[in-house]
C-alpha cells in the first residue's frame, strides 16, 4: 500500500555512533531529535532503531516523506538532520525492501546484533 509517487522513503544512519557510550544518553538522543521533528508530523512518518547491546550503540532509522525529497523546512529547522547520513530507498531492490521490513517490524536480530529500542515518529 506505498505510493511510491507521492511518498519518498529514507533511511538515515547517526553519523557519530562512536560516541553512543552509554544507553540511557543514546536513547534520550533519539527522543529528543523525535520531539524536533513534531514539525513534521503532517509530512512524515518514521522509525528509529537503537541497535546493540553492549555500546557502542547504533542508531538508525527509516522515514516516509511526503513528497520525492525531504521537505527544505525540516532540514532548516531540526538541526539533529544534518547529523544523519541520509540515503533515499530503492524499494525496486529486493534487499533494501526486506530491510525496510525488518525496520518496521522490529525484526530482531537487526542486522546480526539485539535490538536496544525501538521509537515511532507518527
Amino acid at each position: 500500500m506505498y505510493d511510491p509517487e507521492g511518498y519518498s522513503l529514507w533511511f538515515c544512519d547517526y553519523e557519530y555512533n562512536d560516541e553512543n557510550t552509554v544507553s540511557f544518553v543514546t536513547l534520550n538522543k533519539v527522543s529528543g531529535f523525535l520531539q524536533r521533528m513534531d514539525l513534521a508530523r503532517k509530512y512524515a512518518f518514521g522509525k528509529m532503531l537503537v541497535i546493540g547491546s553492549q555500546p557502542p550503540f547504533k542508531v538508525k532509522g527509516l522515514w516516509v516523506f511526503r513528497g520525492q525529497e525531504i521537505p527544505q523546512f525540516v532540514i532548516d529547522e531540526c538541526y539533529d538532520m544534518e547529523l544523519y547520513e541520509w540515503k533515499k530507498v530503492d524499494i525496486i531492490d529486493e534487499s533494501q525492501k526486506e530491510k525496510v521490513n525488518q525496520m518496521i517490524e522490529d525484526h530482531e536480530p537487526f542486522e546480526g546484533e539485539d535490538l536496544l529500542d525501538a521509537k515511532c515518529f507518527k
